[in-house]
């Protein structure tokens, strides 16, 4: 399967072990409206000032691999959450924080209904986004991220995603 990156432009021949989705506020801010309402970075996003977000990693496991299937999605937390985590952003030992609460923001076309889905939010060291643990349930993504899915699976998903 041949791919294009929307980020470097390049055709490439493997599989892609990320799938990034765009920051949630598209859903609550018209585009004219972008500049005067919303604070965006790679890894934070607010809105009107009292909508928090940050990005982090839903990590799947591949049976028998090394490495893992990972969607780069979008949390909101609460601003208390928000304000301790920026005050911690460059602190190296932020990884050992406990974990923070939040709602999944952002769609996972692969599986029904991601959005405000419970999370738990923990921060890892600088340079690593946080990473995202679906609160267990009957969903799809919980039981991937608990039991973790086989090679077909994620060439299946891979392929509906790039398609």
């Amino acid at each position: 399967m041949t791919w294009k990156c929307t980020v470097c432009g390049e055709d490439h021949d493997d599989i892609p072990l990320c799938f990034g989705i765009e920051a949630p506020w598209r859903a609550l801010v018209p585009e004219a409206e972008f500049s005067d309402r919303v604070e965006l970075t790679k890894d934070q996003c607010v809105v009107d000032g009292r909508e928090f977000f940050v990005r982090g990693h839903i990590e799947i496991p591949i049976i028998g691999q090394s490495e893992t299937l990972a969607f780069s999605v979008w949390s909101s937390l609460s601003e208390k959450s928000f304000l301790h985590m920026c005050d911690r952003w460059e602190d190296p030992d932020r990884g050992s924080d406990a974990p923070y609460f939040g709602w999944l923001c952002s769609p996972i076309h692969v599986y029904p209904s991601t959005i405000h889905l419970k999370v738990s939010v923990q921060s890892r060291a600088p340079g690593l986004v946080p990473h995202f643990t679906v609160e267990p349930s009957e969903h799809q993504l919980s039981q991937d991220q608990h039991d973790g899915i086989t090679l077909q699976r994620w060439h299946q998903i891979a392929h509906e995603l790039l398609s």
